[in-house]
């Protein structure tokens, strides 16, 4: 199964990039590591403030969203990273 997600990385409260993927679910456990050390490397160097993960696919919007980072201001239920 391919699964849809969109990755966007904020700083100051503002959209600094978004990425579309589709990622088949057997690569998923594979390819989130890489992508998370990427961008927990620029949240140690200040340059994103948090990361949101939406899934497309997902109908709940209380399962649709994985968000973490080091400031948690502009997150709902947030996930704070202690860098």
């Amino acid at each position: 199964m391919i699964i849809r997600v969109v990755i966007r990385g904020y700083a100051a409260g503002k959209v600094q990039f978004e990425d579309r993927v589709l990622i088949a679910d057997t690569d998923l456990e594979k390819l989130l590591p890489d992508v998370a050390e990427r961008h927990a490397k620029a949240m140690a160097e200040h340059r994103l403030h948090y990361i949101e993960f939406e899934f497309l696919d997902e109908p709940d919007p209380n399962q649709r969203f994985f968000r973490f980072g080091t400031d948690p201001s502009g997150m709902v239920m947030p996930i704070e990273v202690d860098l």
